[in-house]
């Protein structure tokens, strides 16, 4: 009767165990052949936030709690850093399928600024009355004479050409550099194209992982600035839907830095960015198409405010879908960059940067929730301090989207 026991109690523990470790459901949901989850997740895998080394053995851990199909991480800057995390998915979660865009400053096919041809700050038409007035009342190029004499016709000079002939005051006109000063002020100036030098070596951090097959691979850089970023699109199948193409990416953030790229602002980069997203080319027998990842805006949804509304209202425009942002007038989504989050600010204003987008709506049910909310304690006992930390500033969002 024991020995009968054991084997049914053993039996039992196998049953539970194939139950937990072959999960059929993903945030309350039971998953099946005409359903589809992703997640995406920024985890700001940089120097920017402290404790990158125990935050990075953290991730390991929490990415237990996703159990979605496709994933897009980004901010996983380094090769070295994008091919452990891709092991780890592979080895660990399931994901045997993964795609990023391998990517250095030594890529000869990196972006090139365009040359540039300033024009030059004077014409001889605007300093011919300056010219005759100097040469003709002050021989010797005395200060006290061009101002006394002369100074009417500076005055008279579009303010451009004007702070040319005066940048050193009228000193360094007296002093003798009359002549070079009406030569430089008389010449256009030659930018000549240079090839963008990018942070983290030119590596874009995105990393788009999936447990279904891949096909039609399409890595895209685009236009940035600072920080190399990219696009990953890949076709995947799944029998009940079709072919879906996913497409993982990670916009330009707004900066306090000075802009000095491709477009007129960081702003301007972001829509650019967009652009190049949409341009992607997708094949005649795709259903669905998504678009994954870190936006680093929000438009307004019920009580939450907007905040850099500019590319997701661009795509909302073009009929994209959050469902995420589809919530009643008095409700207001959770925030993924949120001020109870250690490495946020206390002041910062709730926003949800982080998003999944659909093409097509009709005939589809959607759900969506914000996931990886870990916080972690770090204790030093020799300094008797403790400190709150999360694995990134930002928290994830997945998404189900089944066929009706």
């Amino acid at each position: 009767m024991e020995k009968t026991l054991k084997i049914c109690t053993f039996a039992v523990l196998l049953a539970v165990f194939a139950l937990v470790s072959c999960s059929n459901s993903i945030e309350g949901f039971e998953k099946s052949d005409n359903m589809l989850s992703l997640t995406t997740f920024n985890a700001k895998m940089t120097d920017d936030l402290g404790f990158k080394v125990k935050r990075f053995k953290k991730m390991k851990t929490v990415l237990a709690e996703n159990n979605s199909e496709i994933l897009c991480i980004q901010d996983l800057y380094g090769n070295k850093v994008l091919d452990e995390v891709r092991n780890m998915l592979k080895n660990t979660y399931g994901y045997d399928y993964a795609l990023y865009a391998k990517t250095t400053n030594e890529d000869e096919n990196l972006e090139f600024t365009e040359a540039q041809t300033i024009p030059a700050s004077c014409t001889m038409e605007d300093l011919s009355p300056i010219i005759s007035c100097v040469m003709t009342n002050c021989s010797d190029y005395d200060a006290t004479c061009i101002v006394q004499n002369c100074w009417q016709s500076f005055l008279e000079l579009s303010g451009e050409c004007r702070n040319c002939m005066l940048g050193n005051g009228v000193e360094a006109i007296a002093n003798g550099n009359y002549q070079e000063i009406l030569e430089t002020c008389l010449q256009d100036t030659r930018i000549p194209a240079k090839k963008l030098e990018y942070e983290f070596n030119g590596n874009s951090g995105v990393l788009l992982a999936s447990k279904l097959p891949m096909s039609n691979k399409q890595p895209v850089k685009l236009r940035s600035y600072g920080r190399l970023r990219t696009a990953v699109a890949a076709n995947v199948e799944k029998d009940g839907i079709g072919k879906i193409q996913i497409v993982c990416t990670g916009l330009s953030p707004l900066s306090e830095t000075e802009y000095d790229g491709f477009g007129e602002s960081w702003e301007d980069e972001q829509m650019t960015q967009i652009e190049q997203i949409l341009a992607i080319p997708v094949d005649d027998d795709v259903v669905q198409r998504v678009i994954l990842g870190d936006f680093n805006g929000n438009i307004s949804a019920g009580s939450m405010r907007e905040s850099n509304p500019g590319p997701v209202a661009f795509l909302e425009d073009q009929g994209w879908y959050d469902p995420y942002f589809d919530v009643d007038s008095k409700e207001e989504p959770d925030c993924t960059l949120c001020p109870e989050n250690p490495f946020v600010p206390d002041e910062a204003a709730e926003s949800v940067p982080d998003h999944i987008f659909f093409m097509e709506r009709k005939g589809y049910e959607f759900s969506s929730s914000r996931i990886f909310l870990n916080e972690f304690t770090e204790f030093n006992t020799e300094k008797q301090t403790k400190t709150r930390y999360s694995v990134s500033d930002h928290y994830g969002i997945t998404a189900t989207m089944t066929v009706e």
